[in-house]
């Protein structure tokens, strides 16, 4: 795994790609198919989203009309329960989502789906980067105060999505001394909470980092990087990436200004939830029971994005890291994954999440 992310995306393997619909046979043709995503227009998921869906079109067979719509709300659940309850199983609607596997694990009742009853086509993973406004907690002289000063406000979105649960691990792991501020609605609405003062800290996916966050807080010199949430290796070391490099990882942020190496049961809650959303940030499926032939070309237009050039480069460009993509399934096997969560992690995380919804 560290030399596929070192690189910077993920590897195909034969076994992924499924063959073709035989010649002349193509379902989508003449048809038109409508994009689901679950989160705003304008921000990240909303931005990566729809650039992929316009490159997906290319390599369906029959090149289907591709029609986006939003679906945005209580941190991508609105979107997702429609996915479940209300999407035809005909092929004509595809989820391009963040999907809240957090809320999955944690039973969260506004969460009327089941992941592992969705058809996988594919997933994009992307850590998350954080940020602090300089002047957070009365002025701040290195990134590394933040454990020092007292009253700076955090920005969430929902107790029990991913960022949150981050956000707040980390945050409690270095000893900072904060309020948690969630019910924002998507990570551009964060970021603007911290460019207008709202609040002074919060984190980002590569995306909305790379978009909105470093032209709006950190080049004009409003804020500072302080770390991003490198997946952990199973001998505890960090699987870093490429593109961000000369942002430290949080376990080197942790050295710097505790000692040592974080511990405990928050830092395994946290290395959990971090390698669990970093590897699978985007999520690509339709409902149960689609036809066969439509399935089989979605997910042979989903393999051929990795060897799309055009995308690749649009990608990098708007986003400054490459792509990294699993196909079906290696999507398939990180949902299953869900099934075998270590039951204190997730009697922890429900314990911890309840008392964000408290604060």
């Amino acid at each position: 795994m560290k030399k596929i992310l070192r690189n910077g995306l993920l590897a195909v393997t034969p076994l992924l790609v499924l063959a073709a619909t035989p010649a002349g046979a193509q379902f989508y043709k003449g048809k038109s198919i409508t994009v689901i995503i679950n989160y705003g227009a304008g921000g990240p998921t909303d931005v990566e989203g729809r650039l992929i869906a316009k490159h997906l079109a290319k390599h369906i067979p029959g090149k289907p009309r591709v029609v986006v719509k939003n679906r945005p709300g209580a941190g991508g659940i609105v979107g997702t329960n429609f996915m479940a309850e209300v999407a035809k199983p005909d092929g004509m609607t595809v989820a391009i989502h963040t999907p809240p596997v957090m809320s999955q694990v944690l039973g969260d009742p506004g969460l009327k789906a089941d992941f592992s009853k969705f058809e996988w086509l594919a997933g994009v993973g992307q850590p998350q980067v954080c940020y602090v406004r300089k002047d957070a907690g009365g002025g701040i002289k290195s990134t590394a105060d933040i454990t020092k000063i007292s009253g700076f406000k955090a920005a969430g979105m929902r107790n029990t999505s991913s960022h949150d649960l981050r956000l707040r691990l980390a945050l409690d792991l270095l000893g900072a001394k904060y309020t948690y501020v969630t019910g924002y609605r998507g990570l551009a609405k964060v970021s603007a909470a911290v460019l207008q003062n709202e609040t002074q800290y919060s984190c980002g996916s590569v995306p909305n980092f790379r978009g909105k966050v470093e032209p709006t807080l950190i080049k004009p010199g409003i804020a500072s990087t302080t770390y991003y949430y490198a997946p952990v290796g199973d001998d505890g070391s960090d699987i870093k990436f490429a593109d961000l490099e000369g942002i430290m990882t949080f376990q080197e942020f942790y050295a710097k200004v505790k000692g040592g190496k974080p511990s405990g049961i928050k830092w395994d809650v946290l290395r959990f939830v971090n390698n669990l959303t970093t590897y699978m940030l985007r999520g690509s499926y339709v409902p149960k029971g689609v036809p066969a032939a439509a399935l089989a070309e979605l997910r042979t237009a989903w393999a051929a994005l990795p060897g799309d050039k055009d995308f690749a480069a649009e990608y990098t460009k708007a986003f400054k890291a490459p792509p990294k993509i699993i196909l079906a399934e290696g999507a398939r096997k990180h949902i299953d994954s869900l099934k075998n969560v270590d039951p204190k992690i997730v009697a922890y995380l429900k314990e911890f999440s309840a008392a964000g919804k408290k604060k």
